[in-house]
């Protein structure tokens, strides 16, 4: 079974290549993001409810289901690691401003 974060990579492949097919009222598959490895769990969702959930920063999830620790502290460490590279863009281009 394929890992969460291969999972959430599957589910943006399925916006990117569904999106200009979709008037917004279509239900499409998407996997259950939760991390754990014997998941198998999909879900059908309008492009609008799978666009709400990132927007929001949540992850597509069967009922009942969490994400896992791993899971989770894998995510953590890349939003993380996403801000660090934000706040030295922001450093660098304030040195620059400034001299």
């Amino acid at each position: 079974m394929l890992e969460g974060w291969a999972l959430t990579e599957a589910n943006r492949n399925i916006l990117l290549h569904v999106r200009e097919a979709d008037d917004g009222e279509l239900e499409w598959e998407f996997f259950c993001e939760c991390g754990h490895a014997s998941c198998k769990s999909r879900l059908y969702l309008t492009l609008r409810t799978f666009i709400a959930l990132r927007v929001g920063g949540d992850v597509v999830l069967a009922e009942g289901h969490h994400v896992s620790q791993v899971e989770r502290a894998r995510r953590l460490r890349e939003d993380a690691e996403g801000l660090r590279a934000q706040a030295k863009h922001q450093i660098a281009r304030a040195k620059k401003n400034l001299g």
